[in-house]
C-alpha cells in the first residue's frame, strides 16, 4: 500500500512540474510574439486575420493620441485601426472584395477628419465613408454605396483639392466602365457631399487607371489607356499624347519644371514629358523597367528616379534633370523579382533624400542620397520580401514621414530609425523551437497523467 502511494505522490509531483513547464513553454512563445510590437523602430506591424488584405493608407488622427490612425480593405471589409492594431471602425455592408481604398483627403462633414473612398472589386459601386465612423455620409438604411463605374483598378479614384461645382466641398473623380456589356470607358466627377455626378468625360479605350497629377499648384487628373492624357478639374482635356509604355511614372518637379513631369519608356529608352505643356524635356537610351520616384537623391532641387536594369541585374539610381546615372548597386539577390527604388525621406537628416530597394526578397535596404551608403536595414526571421514600399505622412507625431511596408501584412518603420529593424512573424503563430517544447511538455503531461490513474486504479482494488 505505502508503494503504491509512493507512486502516486511521483506522479503528482511530475504532472505538477510538468504542468509549471508547459505553462513557461506557452508563455515564452506569447511573449516572444507580444514583444515583437516592442522592436525598435517599428511603429506598426498588423496581419488582417479576415482575410487578404488588398490595400492600406494612412489616415487621420481619428482618437485625438497625436498619431494617425491606418486604414486596411481586402475580404468584403475595410477598417480603421490605431497602432496598437485595435479596430476602430469596421464597414461590413460590403458585396464583393474591396480591392482599392484612399484617403480621399475630402473633409466632407466639417469635423477635421477625412472621410475614406473605397471601391469593390466587381460591383458597379463605391464608398465614401466617414472617417471618423465608417459610415457611408449618405445610406438608404440597406446598401449603404454610391453608385460607381464597373472594372475598378488600383487607381479608380481620388479627391480633388478643387470644389468643382462651388457648392459644398472639395469633390473627387473614379473611372471605369458604365456597363459590362457595352464596356464604354469614362471618367466621372462625384459630388462629395450628396453622390451626384458633376461631369462624365468619355474615354477612347478601357482605362489603366487615373493619378492626380500637380500643374502649375493645381491638382489635374492623369488618364492612363492606349493613351496618356491630362483632364481639368472641370473635365476638360488638356492634351494628350499616345504611348505604348512599359514605363510610367509621376517624377515631382521632373526636369525642373516646376510642375510635375511624366517619365514614360517601352523597356529600350525612355523620355520625361512636362506635364504642363506635353513637351519632351529629354530621352535617353535606358532600358529598364520597375521605375519609381525616389526623391531628390543629389539635392538639385530636381527629382530622380530609379530602376531595375534588367541584362546584369543591377540598380541604378538617375537624375532627373537629364537622365544621367547617379549611382548603381549591384543586385545580388534582386534578380527579376525587384518592384522598384523609392522616396523614403531624409533618414539622417543630412539634406539630401535618401531611397530604399524593395521586391520579393529578404532584408530591405534604405540608402543614404549623399553617398548610397547603407542607413536602414528591414527583415526577420519569417520576411520574405514586399509588393510595396512606400513613404507615408508623419504616423507618430515626430515630424518625420514614415515608410510603409505592404504584403498582406502592413507594416510602419518610424522614418527617423537607423540600423536594423526586425520585422515581427506572424501573429498568434509560435516559432518551431517552442513548439517543439510545447509538444514535449504536453506529451510529458498526459503520460504521468496515465500511470496516475493506473497506480490510483490498483489502490482502489
Amino acid at each position: 500500500m505505502k508503494q503504491h502511494n509512493f507512486r502516486v505522490l511521483i506522479s503528482r509531483i511530475t504532472l505538477i512540474l510538468l504542468c509549471i513547464y508547459l505553462m513557461v513553454a506557452i508563455f515564452v512563445s506569447t511573449a516572444t510574439i507580444s514583444s515583437a510590437g516592442q522592436n525598435s523602430g517599428l511603429l506598426f506591424h498588423y496581419e488582417e486575420s479576415e482575410g487578404r488584405t488588398w490595400g492600406a493608407w494612412v489616415t487621420s488622427d481619428i482618437n485625438g493620441d497625436g498619431k494617425r490612425e491606418i486604414g486596411i480593405c481586402g475580404a468584403i471589409y475595410t477598417k480603421c485601426l490605431d497602432l496598437s492594431g485595435n479596430v476602430l471602425w469596421e464597414q461590413e455592408k460590403l458585396h464583393h472584395e474591396v480591392q482599392w481604398g484612399c484617403d480621399s483627403g475630402i473633409d466632407v462633414n466639417g469635423d477635421g477628419i477625412t472621410e475614406q473612398l473605397v471601391f469593390e472589386a466587381v460591383w458597379n459601386n463605391h464608398y465614401l465613408l466617414d472617417g471618423k465612423t465608417g459610415v457611408a455620409l449618405e445610406s438608404d438604411g440597406v446598401e449603404n454605396r454610391r453608385q460607381g463605374l464597373y472594372w475598378p483598378n488600383t487607381d479608380c479614384g481620388f479627391g480633388l483639392n478643387v470644389n468643382v461645382n462651388g457648392q459644398g466641398h472639395n469633390d473627387y473623380v473614379i473611372t471605369g466602365v458604365c456597363s459590362w456589356d457595352t464596356a464604354d470607358p469614362v471618367v466621372w466627377c462625384i459630388e462629395s457631399d450628396n453622390g451626384s455626378r458633376i461631369w462624365e468625360y468619355t474615354l477612347s479605350f478601357v482605362p489603366g487607371g487615373i493619378r492626380p497629377i500637380t500643374i502649375n499648384g493645381t491638382t489635374q487628373i492623369l488618364v492612363l489607356s492606349s493613351k496618356m492624357e491630362i483632364l481639368s478639374p472641370q473635365g476638360t482635356q488638356v492634351w494628350y499624347r499616345m504611348i505604348d509604355s512599359s514605363v510610367l511614372e509621376i517624377i515631382p518637379n521632373g526636369g525642373g519644371t516646376n510642375s510635375d513631369a511624366i517619365l514614360v519608356g517601352t523597356g529600350s529608352g525612355i523620355s520625361l514629358i512636362n506635364a504642363s505643356d506635353n513637351t519632351v524635356i529629354w530621352t535617353a537610351a535606358i532600358p529598364i523597367t520597375n521605375v519609381h520616384y525616389c526623391g531628390d537623391i543629389n539635392n538639385d532641387e530636381i527629382g530622380d528616379f530609379g530602376g531595375l536594369w534588367p541584362g546584369d541585374k543591377k540598380v541604378g539610381v538617375f537624375n532627373g534633370a537629364n537622365g544621367v546615372l547617379i549611382r548603381n548597386h549591384t543586385a545580388q539577390n534582386l534578380l527579376n523579382y525587384m518592384h522598384g527604388v523609392i522616396y523614403c525621406g531624409d533618414l539622417n537628416n543630412d539634406g539630401y533624400d535618401d531611397y530604399g530597394i524593395f521586391g520579393d526578397f529578404p532584408l530591405h535596404e534604405v540608402f543614404s542620397g549623399l553617398d548610397g551608403s547603407q542607413l536602414l536595414a528591414i527583415g526577420g526571421k519569417y520576411f520574405y520580401g514586399a509588393e510595396e514600399m512606400y513613404v507615408v505622412e508623419d504616423v507618430n507625431g515626430n515630424g518625420v514621414p514614415d515608410i510603409m511596408l505592404f504584403n498582406s501584412g502592413v507594416t510602419i518603420i518610424d522614418g527617423s530609425t537607423l540600423g536594423y529593424v526586425d520585422i515581427p512573424f506572424s501573429y498568434g503563430e509560435i516559432s518551431g523551437f517552442n513548439t517543439i517544447f510545447v509538444l514535449i511538455g504536453i506529451v510529458g503531461i498526459l503520460i504521468p497523467i496515465s500511470i496516475l490513474r493506473y497506480n490510483e486504479g490498483k489502490i482502489n482494488l
